[in-house]
């Protein structure tokens, strides 16, 4: 998988989707903004991070050997049909656990915190099972948000596998059905998986079922927060009291309290950290936790660990130039110049004599590192970085065929890519070609020795034209235009908003003169829409009393606002009703933000939807993909967004599902389809008219009807 390639296809769908709801008629502010964009401002170079390797402690096996862990967790705890090698701060939670401390683990993502409680908890319960088998929850594990909690359940699933596996878990966070609550109650598991907000309603619900599954969870024994991170400020002051319901609700006098969480404490040594960590969690969970209970990582060198970055820096040059790191074995890699400078340039950093993870640089950052360290061009470094990285992402056996069985990747890497939007321009009132144009929110122009503000700026949706949200009121004893934000609306008094406050000040959108030969309008009469316009008395046209506040007002403005001098331009009373350039005309109701437009207006959930289709898209394009492997995961805040996201892909999709099946009836049909046959080409262009094959379920393979069910009512328009 080449993650670089998606992360270019990703960006190009991304950049051309942010910039298409724009059109920008001034030169000037146009080439600004695409230097802006070109840039990659709001898409900046991804960071990359290596994935370390984490120290080695025991196995289960060796754990059950010294009887540290219950014989039962061997046949368990299983990878292969073999007993799992633990990491080392694994084996520390162990050892914390069995010791009846409440812990933090605070290892980084990937490293199997949620091992560093499970395996202390499963091996509990089978030595409290064994002297007391009465069915009760033992265990309540919290999570954040519900996708974790759905992810963890099928983790649990693969060491606890079947019906009656000898320790029970179950999920329990608002989302299951009546007669999976009913077989909860009925049948306690020992370890329940819930949310902060579903576990507070356990223990303040009247209902009955709710009643007695707490009732089961009597005398708990662990009680872990995931993401322990996540609850601060309010929350995670109505964590902490939850924390002290449940202690005292289930006379939980033994109660063992774990956390974890990938970022923590981020400041100072790692003593320092470790004691934060500390105080943190003590005072969350209402339990004595030390420094020595905060559970870090320990990391070692995949590479030599006699060589550094600077000692190969000699030999950069020879093995970036030789190539050919898709053919190199485990072995190699150990000793290979190159993998030895990013695992200590990437990878690892050098803090107290103990190996910890190195800060991400982006891969320009990387490039231009390796480079300088190689004395190779830039361009052709960052080409050999990423080839180098994607081959020893790879399995060995990949890079060995015939030769080696190893599923494993030397070095795992990560790109972390964030993306952002344009909003809003905001530019100076200077004649055009001399203006400046800034794309963050600020109130004059950085750097100039003069007072200029800036202006937000946005474009008619028609043709272009630049407009100015602007309020004019007296300031001083002189006129002068201050900003305005489009959807300011703090002094509209009317729907119409024309006439000033009780204050004086008046809002509405400023246009600098354009000075070109298409800008025709001048403020006469002639110039405006003839539904603004009646015959007077004398039989002379002039406007409509309803339509004479929105005159447009010559003005001058100077750079600082100040009116009488400077620009000349138009002054244009209340809502965008009317645009100078263009003569598009608009009502007074509905939004100016439908009229005008920023410089990027999609939605949160609009940008999701792109993102993913354009991943998506990028998968299928690959042929060393297996249609199981097509697959995204994202996350969000809250069950709302979830549901919003999940509905707003629906609609995207069925949308384009229609399109495509539009296109193909005529594509089908060079001379034309009448409309009474649409829906019926439509329906064969989609392949859904063939022949139900042999045991097919039609609901999953054949969804014509429904599909003409859709048409009938959807809006081709």
């Amino acid at each position: 998988m080449d993650v670089f390639s998606l992360r270019n296809e990703l960006i190009d769908g991304y950049s051309a989707f942010a910039r298409s709801f724009t059109h920008i008629g001034a030169d000037d502010i146009r080439s600004q903004v695409d230097q802006a964009f070109a840039s990659g401002r709001y898409w900046p170079q991804p960071l990359i991070q290596i994935n370390p390797r984490f120290k080695p402690g025991k196995s289960i096996a060796e754990h059950v050997a010294a009887s540290e862990l219950h014989p039962g967790t061997q046949r368990i705890f299983q990878a292969g049909g073999e007993p799992l090698r633990l990491h080392r701060h694994q084996s520390e939670a162990i050892a914390l656990a069995r010791a009846g401390h409440s812990y933090v683990v605070t290892t980084g993502t990937g490293s199997g915190k949620s091992l560093c409680f499970f395996i202390p908890i499963v091996d509990a319960i089978l030595r409290a099972k064994a002297e007391d088998p009465t069915p009760r929850t033992r265990a309540i594990v919290i999570y954040p948000m519900n996708a974790l909690a759905n992810s963890q359940l099928e983790e649990l699933q693969k060491f606890l596998p079947g019906l009656t596996p000898p320790v029970t878990f179950a999920r329990y966070t608002g989302q299951e059905r009546e007669e999976v609550r009913e077989q909860i109650r009925a049948n306690p598991p020992d370890i329940l998986l819930t949310n902060f907000m579903m576990l507070e309603l356990l223990l303040t619900r009247q209902d009955a079922l709710d009643r007695e599954v707490i009732d089961h969870c009597a005398d708990l024994r662990f009680l872990v927060l995931d993401e322990l991170h996540t609850y601060r400020g309010r929350q995670g002051a109505d964590v902490a009291l939850l924390v002290r319901r449940v202690r005292q609700r289930l006379n939980a006098e033994r109660l063992q309290c774990i956390g974890t969480s990938a970022t923590m404490a981020s400041e100072g040594s790692q003593e320092e950290k470790n004691r934060v960590v500390a105080e943190v969690a003590a005072k969350l969970f209402d339990a004595a936790i030390e420094p020595g209970d905060v559970i870090t990582e320990t990391l070692e060198r995949a590479t030599d660990p006699t060589r550094t970055a600077d000692s190969v820096a000699t030999e950069l040059t020879e093995a970036i130039t030789a190539g050919g790191f898709e053919r190199l074995a485990d072995a190699q890699l150990r000793g290979h110049p190159l993998a030895i400078w990013v695992e200590t340039t990437l990878g690892l950093d050098f803090r107290d004599g103990k190996p910890v993870r190195a800060k991400p640089l982006t891969v320009d950052e990387a490039a231009v590192a390796l480079a300088t360290t190689s004395g190779l061009d830039r361009e052709y470094c960052l080409t050999a970085l990423q080839a180098f990285l994607l081959a020893a992402a790879l399995p060995e056996r990949e890079r060995m065929p015939g030769r080696s069985d190893s599923p494993n990747p030397f070095f795992a890497f990560k790109l972390h890519q964030f993306l952002s939007g344009a909003a809003t321009a905001y530019v100076t009132l200077e004649p055009p070609g001399t203006r400046a144009v800034v794309l963050e929110g600020q109130q004059y122009l950085p750097g100039s020795e003069d007072l200029k503000r800036l202006y937000p700026t946005y474009f008619c949706r028609d043709c272009g034209q630049e407009y100015h949200g602007v309020r004019q009121r007296v300031e001083g004893g002189a006129p002068v235009l201050l900003p305005r934000d489009i959807d300011d609306v703090t002094a509209i008094k009317d729907e119409d908003a024309a006439d000033a406050d009780s204050e004086g000040e008046q809002t509405g959108f400023f246009l600098v003169g354009p000075g070109d030969a298409d800008f025709t309008f001048t403020g006469d009469l002639e110039d405006y829409p003839e539904s603004w316009l009646e015959t007077g008395a004398a039989n002379t046209p002039r406007l409509k009393k309803t339509y004479r506040k929105l005159k447009a007002v010559p003005l001058r403005a100077a750079p600082d606002g100040v009116l009488g001098q400077g620009v000349p331009g138009y002054f244009l009373p209340g809502k965008f009703r009317f645009c100078l350039r263009c003569r598009a005309v608009h009502s007074v109701q509905g939004k100016d933000t439908n009229r005008l437009a920023s410089l990027s207006a999609e939605g949160r959930s609009s940008a999701t939807t792109v993102i993913t289709t354009a991943t998506l898209e990028w998968m299928q394009q690959q042929a060393g993909f297996a249609p199981h492997t097509r697959k995204l995961l994202a996350f969000t805040d809250n069950r709302q967004d979830a549901a919003l996201q999940a509905g707003h892909f629906n609609d995207f999709i069925f949308v384009s599902l229609i399109r495509s099946a539009f296109f193909g009836a005529l594509d089908a049909a060079p001379q034309g389809v009448a409309d009474a046959d649409l829906g019926e080409r439509m329906v064969r262009a989609l392949g859904f008219d063939r022949p139900i094959p042999p045991q097919a379920d039609p609901s999953q393979t054949h969804l014509a009807e429904w599909l003409q069910e859709r048409l009938d009512h959807f809006d081709m328009t």
